[in-house]
């Protein structure tokens, strides 16, 4: 529940936990209230609800079609219980022998079929309250125990699961067909329509039988083992499944295409539920009921009071209504009308302020306006930089009231101020989860000690957020930052903005001083990496997706050789929702001011699919690297895994930058770059101008070669080494270079050479005309020729009789080398008139300034 805004009106505490007296009837149930008052999010809480307590575990329960005062519960009783909650009664049918682990009404609420593991399925009539059938379950002559069972919509047909599924006739009570698999069968349930029939098996996989036809229409996965619960939506939109490994997955049904996964985080998916006008899905996992928003995928809300596991799952016909029952024995009915809601509106993730005071220590004055200062301050810091990156004013929002104000919620310590002066974060965010749940939201926490410090001596602060998994860490949405309450870590706005940055899932930046999430003394900036990563953020974007499929990451090689210079790392990486942005992290180094992993660089991504290449030329200088590669989604989703890279003493590296292989890196290997420009080059070519080995010839391999180039005003190389590499393709490779979103210290020095080539190697010691090409012609033919410096440029042709043909004025050229077919001065073979000139010998005459000169061509025809 959300805490009244701390403001200088005076404070409201988080109250501890008050439970509720429990009241027992006279009848055969007992009803309890629990009401629990707690700081907790807004998804998480303990609700007001009515629950029955029963002798055993319950397995299963469903409300009744019609009745939204009537339902069925039953388990490990070996009996079904009625509850009749307007007339505060219950019945009980008996006649099984063994646990039952499924019962369903018919669609006209007349009806009530059950499954039990005494292998028999029993019908039995509501309204008279007795057994009408007994049917057996039997396929190969080997009877089987029934784990769920479900009703057509025209009440036609009853399925039954177990070894197969079986449908049978309801009328006459025979068995209509056996639809075989060999996995056994966990799960039922009809589509609105009745055409289809929806089985979840022991392996994890969703089959979509046609009822009619007896056929498999189609199959999905819905988890890798154990999927226990399946529902269609009352409109038929949508196909969920909920198994072992906690994820719910919702299927479009008219194309079974995936519309999306949700993560409960709380264990096995024992049973789903969908509401009425099928736009909210409640998850039955451990402890816990979650209610969600089907078509953004958003929790709605975390409903708490069971112990153990919440086995069943059931919404009232009316909407108002969940019922759930678990391994305690309990059947809980929550009032869940304000989630189903027509009105409702999917919450934004949002930056809630905690102001953490220790026992004994007094409120500073005007705090309130402290904090409100700081998180607005913070905010438009961050609102700024988004701007200046392109991205527009964009920014998190934090918690309000509604008039507006700030909120602050108050959390009084359990222990006086000395006590936190070490291990300040763990200790205070021990407290602090035991009333707020980190896993949405982030949390900036202000903790008033007097140290003036976190976790010690010299630390303003720390940030981060909470993971899942073990190969691929999922993070969760949200995070929490620690900062002081005074003291010039306080002051600083810049320490708040940084640990948020944390929270929000940057790592720390030491490229620059500047960047906000590096230790420099005037860290006041994003960088562009850091703008991009926070354009996809849930915190910087209302109404995203909260579906989050799995990103997948794959590292080509993690072995290096011992004497290599550099070491390019090549990752695959898949996510269904689509890519934003992927950062490689790295050690940090004895010269980086904090221990820990650092970001090396960040490249943006599109799609599903990417390959990304990251070249490290640091980390060949240790044996072993620890490495990661943390990716966002387009929904603001975040994904990491980590690596272990090693030298391996059985790997010999030739240097790949020497290309032509003969012991030095010169222009020769530059201009074997140069020629193959642009080209998809295998691995196994030789030579190979492919020096990062992504399978092209790109402007990466060139800069990496020019990095190491010796090349200088007093040791250009010869015209004669540089081949093709003229001045307007170092033009080109320049422009497409500095277009370049990441550069590190060796493409910046590859940008230097090629600048340096452009202004000496590249700029011709004198003035010539060169040899026409082709020689002899017909009809046109290309006349090169080069500057030492600026000129105004013409060409004159001649015939043997040294009459004039054909004057071509060039204008002003610029020094440098016009020898390709774009830059060398172009004759037609025609007059001033246009007609072509006949055969024989013909002169050209280049003037460029004072400079005059002339060659001899032929024309052939």
């Amino acid at each position: 529940m959300a805490v009244p805004p701390l403001d200088r009106r005076g404070w409201k505490p988080c109250l501890p936990g008050q439970e509720g007296k429990e009241l027992t009837m006279m009848s055969k149930r007992i009803f309890g209230i629990l009401a629990m008052l707690l700081c907790l999010s807004r998804f998480a809480f303990a609700q007001e609800h009515t629950y029955f307590e029963t002798e055993g575990s319950i397995h299963t329960t469903a409300f009744s079609p019609v009745n939204a005062s009537l339902v069925a519960s039953a388990g490990d009783e070996h009996t079904i219980k009625l509850w009749h909650l307007r007339e505060d009664t219950v019945t009980t049918l008996r006649g099984h022998t063994d646990i039952v682990n499924a019962v369903a009404f018919s669609p006209d609420g007349r009806m009530l079929a059950s499954g039990s593991d005494d292998y028999t399925l029993r019908l039995w009539d509501v309204r008279q309250k007795r057994q009408t059938a007994v049917l057996e379950h039997i396929t190969a002559r080997t009877r089987s125990p029934i784990t769920a069972v479900a009703f057509s919509s025209d009440r036609q047909t009853l399925a039954s699961a177990g070894r197969h599924v079986k449908l049978w006739n309801v009328r006459n009570r025979q068995e209509i067909a056996t639809l075989r698999d060999e996995k056994w069968a966990f799960a039922v349930d009809f589509s609105p329509d009745g055409e289809q029939l929806a089985v979840g098996y022991e392996d994890g996989s969703v089959k979509i039988w046609h009822v009619q036809r007896r056929r498999v229409d189609a199959t999905q996965q819905g988890d890798t083992k154990w999927l226990f619960s399946v529902k269609f939506s009352p409109n038929n939109q949508f196909l969920a499944s909920g198994g072992y490994h906690g994820d719910i997955k919702l299927w479009d049904a008219s194309a079974w295409r995936l519309h999306g996964t949700l993560r409960t985080h709380t264990g096995t998916v024992q049973d789903i539920a969908f509401s009425d006008d099928g736009r909210t899905l409640a998850s039955a996992s451990h402890e816990v009921v979650h209610l969600w928003d089907v078509d953004s995928g958003a929790q709605l809300a975390e409903l708490q009071g069971h112990s153990g596991w919440v086995n069943a799952l059931a919404f009232s016909i009316d909407r108002t209504t969940l019922v759930s029952g678990g391994e305690d024995g309990t059947l809980r009915f929550w009032d869940v009308a304000q989630y189903l809601s027509p009105e409702r509106t999917a919450e934004q993730d949002i930056v809630r302020l905690i102001y953490f005071l220790p026992q004994g220590r007094s409120v500073q004055p005007n705090m309130w306006t402290k904090l409100d200062t700081l998180i607005s301050d913070v905010q438009q810091f961050y609102a700024a930089e988004m701007r200046k990156h392109g991205f527009g004013r964009k920014s998190f929002t934090f918690e309000t009231n509604e008039a507006g104000e700030t909120l602050v919620n108050r959390v009084d310590g359990k222990f006086r101020d000395r006590h936190y002066h070490t291990q300040t974060s763990d200790k205070v965010m021990e407290e602090v989860t035991e009333k707020f749940d980190i896993s949405n939201n982030v949390y900036l926490v202000v903790v008033d000690i007097s140290s003036q410090v976190i976790d010690g001596e010299n630390t303003c602060g720390v940030g981060g957020g909470r993971w899942f998994g073990n190969e691929e860490h999922r993070r969760a949405s949200g995070g929490y930052a620690l900062i002081p309450a005074s003291g010039d870590c306080f002051d600083n706005v810049q320490v708040a903005a940084h640990e948020l940055g944390h929270a929000f899932g940057l790592e720390h930046d030491f490229r620059s001083d500047a960047h906000i999430m590096s230790y420099g003394i005037a860290q006041n900036q994003l960088s562009k990496c850091a703008a991009e990563w926070l354009d996809a953020s849930r915190f910087f974007n209302a109404n995203r997706s909260a579906f989050n499929e799995p990103t997948t990451f794959q590292l080509s090689q993690q072995r290096y050789p011992l004497n290599a210079r550099s070491f390019t790392l090549r990752f695959e990486i898949s996510d269904a929702d689509g890519l934003h942005q992927a950062q490689l992290l790295i050690p940090t180094t004895r010269e980086d001011p904090a221990l820990g992993v650092k970001l090396h660089s960040c490249q943006r991504l599109r799609g599903q699919n990417s390959v990304v290449e990251f070249v490290t030329t640091g980390l060949t200088s240790r044996q072993v690297n620890d490495i990661g590669l943390q990716v966002i989604d387009v929904n603001g989703n975040i994904t990491r895994q980590d690596w272990t890279l090693r030298a391996d003493a059985s790997l010999v590296a030739q240097n790949p930058l020497d290309i032509n292989g003969d012991g030095k890196i010169d222009v020769a290997d530059l201009v074997l770059v140069a020629s193959n420009f642009g080209k998809a080059i295998g691995a196994k070519a030789n030579p190979n101008p492919d020096v990062n080995s992504d399978g092209i010839v790109d402007i990466t391999d060139l800069l990496l070669v020019a990095s190491e180039l010796q090349v200088g005003v007093g040791a250009a190389p010869a015209q004669s080494e540089l081949g093709i590499v003229l001045e307007p393709t170092v033009q080109e490779w320049l422009e497409q270079a500095m277009q370049l979103p990441y550069r590190d210290a060796t493409v910046e020095k590859g940008i230097a050479v090629l600048k340096t080539l452009l202004v000496t190697s590249l700029r011709p010691a004198q003035t010539a005309l060169l040899p026409n090409y082709p020689n002899p012609f017909n009809p046109e033919t290309w006349m090169p020729y080069q500057l030492a410096e600026d000129a105004v440029v013409a060409f004159t042709m001649y015939d043997a009789r040294g009459q004039q043909v054909r004057r071509l004025e060039l204008g002003h050229r610029a020094a440098g080398i016009y020898q390709t077919r774009t830059r060398a001065a172009y004759w037609d073979g025609c007059n001033e008139m246009g007609e072509p000139v006949a055969s024989g010998i013909y002169f050209y005459t280049l003037s460029a300034g004072n400079f005059v000169a002339t060659r001899k061509m032929f024309v052939r025809k």
